[in-house]
């Protein structure tokens, strides 16, 4: 039997298109609304105080900020507190609030949530700061004190010890200094912020510490 050209061609593009079939013609599939930290994280603070910068999420869609998205803030440790409890994205896809840590010293934390979006909710971490102690201590050993720094509260008092085998003193350059000893102790009560230096005037200032008073 003889086919005709015509005939031939048809068949050969009917097989072409029946090969193919099997394989639909898609796209990439669509990025799905997500939800992310934007700033903010990992801040600190002193207790019951605003941290420095609010803390922003960003919601997004392909890439691109999505506006008028209803952002849920929530306090989940630390016992602080936000300000709005909720905020609407902008038209950068960013919503913020500001946050004040807890009481206490120590880790406070705040989800941010928005319904039906992917990483939702967003934690994030801040660290409240307490004030510093009322009392320090410090020991005099032979040639150093132990430690070099400390750090009191306005009208605490650091105390030093007397723990080594030779004379040493602890004297400032304003106020009151202890005497020349081998044991015994010295204290001192600071009224004033600041930062307040301090040595063993028989070894200079290679035997020197620093009182840091907040």
């Amino acid at each position: 039997m003889k086919l005709h050209r015509s005939s031939v061609g048809s068949m050969l593009i009917v097989g072409l298109l029946a090969g193919c079939g099997g394989d639909e013609m898609t796209g990439p599939d669509p990025q799905e609304p997500a939800l992310a930290s934007a700033s903010g994280n990992d801040q600190s603070a002193a207790v019951g105080q605003a941290l420095a910068n609010p803390i922003v999420v960003v919601h997004t869609l392909d890439g691109s900020g999505v506006s008028g998205t209803t952002v849920s803030w929530t306090v989940t440790a630390g016992g602080g507190s936000v300000s709005p409890g909720t905020s609407i994205t902008d038209g950068s896809g960013m919503a913020s609030t500001v946050w004040t840590v807890g009481p206490n010293a120590g880790a406070n934390s705040v989800l941010a949530t928005g319904t039906g979006l992917t990483g939702s909710p967003v934690t994030f971490g801040a660290t409240g700061i307490g004030p510093a102690p009322m009392t320090a201590s410090v020991s005099v050993l032979d040639n150093f004190f132990d430690p070099t720094s400390s750090t009191v509260s306005a009208g605490g008092t650091v105390t030093w010890t007397w723990g080594g085998g030779v004379d040493h003193n602890v004297t400032f350059s304003a106020g009151s200094s202890s005497g020349t000893q081998t044991a015994g102790t010295f204290a001192r009560t600071f009224a004033d912020a600041g930062s307040f230096g301090y040595q063993c005037t028989i070894h200079g200032s290679s035997m020197s510490g620093t009182i840091v008073v907040q």
